[in-house]
């Protein structure tokens, strides 16, 4: 069970003015958060680390804090992109190069492509962060299904 600070969190998270905050500062600020403090304080109250991947086109490192849980050994990355109609840069990155790195430790990213596990995931991923279904019903409309990733330790 979560805490009241926590769920007061997410309650704002999920408000317009979070989404503003999460989308325009956070997503600046929390890299330099997590770099200052080992991954220690970030804007949230959700866990979040960088996760640098190689660039589709441009083959250069490319950097996005992201939201992220365990599955066992695994982390599970949603490139939900806020419930955007397209899949965010780091999807088409990680597709193209799947040997990445996540808060500083190596993965090989692999897309959750079965149906059962992707219902199972989700249900997790809603546990971290209510907000997940927010981003799914917005993204329903469009027709757009949110990619999963499980990255395995290399």
């Amino acid at each position: 069970m979560r805490g009241p600070l926590y769920r007061a969190n997410v309650r704002f998270g999920r408000s317009r003015a979070g989404q503003f905050i999460a989308r325009h500062i956070a997503r600046h600020t929390d890299p330099y958060l997590f770099r200052l403090t080992g991954g220690r304080v970030n804007m949230g109250a959700i866990i979040n680390a960088p996760l640098i991947s190689t660039g589709a086109k441009s083959g250069e490192p490319r950097e996005a804090q992201l939201t992220y849980f365990h599955d066992g050994p695994d982390v599970i990355l949603l490139a939900s992109n806020y419930g955007g109609s397209k899949h965010p840069q780091w999807y088409y990155n990680l597709k193209a190069h799947p040997e990445c790195e996540f808060g500083g430790a190596n993965f090989s990213a692999a897309l959750v492509t079965d149906a059962d596990e992707y219902a199972r995931l989700f249900e997790l991923a809603e546990r971290v962060y209510a907000g997940y279904g927010d981003y799914r019903a917005k993204t329903a409309p469009v027709g757009r299904e949110i990619p999963m990733f499980r990255l395995r330790p290399r």
